[in-house]
């Protein structure tokens, strides 16, 4: 059953991982009317460019301690967890920039890292949980 749970735990936090760069690279807002380029916007356009390529490292480096803390035996729910926090308050406040003015509409690509970013707390949230929340051997249904 443990090895059940880490699989799910390292596919889990690999979708929250291929969310992110879907996200980073999709283009994040768009200018109303469309076809107005006058300024240079961050997400404006797909690919990756500045932000876009630190977010795909970390993702990538949270996939890599997740897999390793798998083979070594330690918890990277942590790492987890501060890498959500820190995706969400970034796009959270890019994402509330963007809806505050009328001409920009945000695109799916920052939706996309939002979700990623809740996901990622939310892999750590419950792995932490369910280490706490786990019976003595004397109380568990084996037969499930």
């Amino acid at each position: 059953m443990v090895a059940k749970q880490k699989f799910a735990y390292i596919v889990a936090t690999i979708m929250a991982a291929v969310l992110g760069v879907v996200g980073a690279w999709l283009p994040w807002v768009r200018k109303q009317p469309a076809g107005i380029t006058d300024e240079y916007m961050v997400g404006l356009d797909a690919g990756f460019s500045d932000i876009d390529l630190l977010v795909t490292i970390l993702v990538v480096a949270v996939v890599v301690a997740v897999v390793l803390g798998h083979y070594r035996n330690w918890r990277p729910d942590g790492i987890l967890i501060g890498a959500g926090g820190l995706i969400l308050i970034v796009f959270g406040s890019v994402f509330q920039s963007y809806s505050a003015v009328e001409r920009y509409v945000v695109e799916p690509g920052l939706y996309l890292l939002i979700v990623s970013g809740f996901l990622f707390i939310l892999i750590g949230v419950v792995a932490v949980l369910s280490r706490r929340m786990t019976f003595p051997p004397q109380y568990r249904d084996e037969a499930v």
